[in-house]
């Protein structure tokens, strides 16, 4: 029976073990984020793993020859408890996998990585610097965050991006 199993791969490694890992014929996952990046007065978009050095690959451990991911170009090694290769539950991954588009790029807030209450700082857009807490998480807004902004004496809710907000 097929399940995820996590490969920790070299740094800065996990296109090049995607890479190798598909052409092997293994279903692989490496989940992303949107993250900006502030260089020379430029701002740009990147997408960088969600998961730095790991990535999720499917097989039958019974059924095919695993240890080969092992001996794969970009890969350290296959997470193991000695023996047997050491599996993730199936519904975390396909949870990842149900939100990702088609880069990759998974929302943050599918993983619950902001919650009512918690204090977060904006860190892009005409709001950059200002520091708020988190209102709601809206169920239909994919990657959006409702925040609530103290400016000028007055309480302002607004909707962002969550790559936009770090915690404060």
């Amino acid at each position: 029976m097929k399940h995820w199993y996590i490969v920790y791969t070299q740094t800065r490694g996990e296109e090049r073990a995607l890479w190798h890992l598909r052409n092997q014929g293994f279903r692989c996952f490496l989940p992303r984020c949107r993250k900006i990046r502030r260089h020379a007065r430029k701002t740009l978009e990147a997408l960088e793993p969600l998961f730095p050095r790991y990535l999720f690959t499917q097989f039958d451990p019974d059924g095919c020859r695993w240890r080969s991911i092992n001996g794969t170009r970009g890969v350290i090694q296959l997470l193991t408890d000695g023996m047997k290769p050491l599996a993730v539950p199936d519904a975390f991954v396909e949870r990842l996998l149900a939100q990702a588009d088609a880069d990759g790029v998974t929302p943050l807030t599918v993983l619950g990585m902001f919650w009512k209450g918690q204090k977060v700082r904006v860190k892009s857009g005409p709001f950059a610097g200002q520091t708020g807490e988190v209102d709601e998480i809206p169920a239909t807004a994919q990657d959006r965050v409702q925040i609530l902004l103290g400016m000028l004496g007055a309480q302002f809710r607004l909707q962002m991006p969550a790559h936009a907000l770090e915690t404060a």
